[in-house]
C-alpha cells in the first residue's frame, strides 16, 4: 500500500484529498453550463446575464425564488473583502426576497440544503445577480471561481461539451484570470469543432491567492450551448 505521509496511508493520493482527509488541500470541482451563447464572449453560467457581475466592494445578498413553493435554506459560499472565506445560510421565503447579513466580495458557489427548487433562484445585490440556481439544479452551475487568501488553485483536467458545434459552426473559448490588483490575462484560447475536448495537464496550471478565475466562450454563429467541467486543488500556501 502506497502511503502521504506517517497518519495517512493510502493506494492514491486523490483518493484521500477527496476524503479530505489530507490538511491544507481541498478538491474542487468547478461546472458551467450556458444555453445560449452568441458572437461575443460570455462566462460558462446560466445566469440572466453574459458574464458573471462581481462587487466592487463587499456587498449583503437577497435571495429570492421564481417560484412560492421554494422555502428551502440556501448555503452560500464565498469570501469577504479580505478574500477570506465567508459563509451564510439564507432561508427561502419563496418569491419574497430575503436579505441576509454576511458581506460577500465574491460568491463562489451556492446550493440548496434541502428538498428540490421549483424556481429559478436569484442571489443578489441592488437588482444585480451574482449567483443563480436553475430551477432542478440545486447548486449554482458556473465556471467561476476566486481564490481565497492564503491559498493557490492548481487547475488539473478541463473538459467540455457541446452538441451545437460542427463543420459549419464552431466555438472559441479561453481562459480569463483577473487579480486583485487589476491586471487581467486571456489565455490559452482554443478554436472546438468537435462534441468533445479533453485537457488533462501533467504540470498543474497554478492560479495565486485573490485572484479571479473564469472561463469564457463565443460561437461562430448564435444559438449555441455548451458545458464546462474543471478539477483542480486548492491549497493553502
Amino acid at each position: 500500500m502506497g502511503y502521504l505521509n506517517s497518519d495517512v496511508s493510502s493506494p492514491h493520493a486523490l483518493l484521500e484529498i477527496a476524503r479530505k482527509r489530507i490538511p491544507g488541500i481541498e478538491p474542487l470541482n468547478i461546472f458551467g453550463i450556458n444555453k445560449d451563447i452568441g458572437l461575443t464572449y460570455e462566462t460558462f453560467w446560466n445566469g440572466p446575464t453574459a458574464a458573471i457581475p462581481k462587487p466592487s466592494s463587499a456587498v449583503a445578498m437577497t435571495i429570492v425564488s421564481s417560484s412560492a413553493s421554494d422555502t428551502m435554506p440556501v448555503l452560500i459560499q464565498g469570501l469577504d473583502a479580505n478574500y477570506d472565506q465567508i459563509t451564510e445560510i439564507i432561508t427561502l421565503n419563496g418569491t419574497t426576497p430575503v436579505a441576509g447579513s454576511a458581506l460577500f466580495l465574491r460568491i463562489n458557489t451556492a446550493v440548496i440544503l434541502s428538498g428540490n427548487n421549483v424556481g429559478n433562484i436569484s442571489i443578489s445585490n441592488g437588482g444585480t445577480v451574482y449567483a443563480y440556481i436553475a430551477e432542478t439544479h440545486g447548486l449554482t452551475q458556473a465556471c467561476s471561481y476566486t481564490v481565497p487568501a492564503g491559498y493557490e488553485l492548481f487547475l488539473f483536467r478541463i473538459d467540455l461539451s457541446s452538441g451545437t458545434v460542427g463543420v459549419a459552426k464552431y466555438l472559441t473559448y479561453r481562459n480569463v484570470v483577473k487579480t486583485h490588483t487589476g491586471r487581467e490575462l486571456r489565455v490559452a484560447e482554443v478554436t472546438w469543432q468537435s462534441d468533445q475536448q479533453s485537457f488533462d495537464r501533467q504540470i498543474p496550471f497554478r492560479i495565486a491567492e485573490k485572484t479571479d478565475f473564469s472561463f469564457e466562450i463565443k460561437g461562430s454563429q448564435a444559438g449555441n450551448e455548451a458545458s464546462i467541467f474543471v478539477e483542480a486543488l486548492l491549497m493553502e500556501i
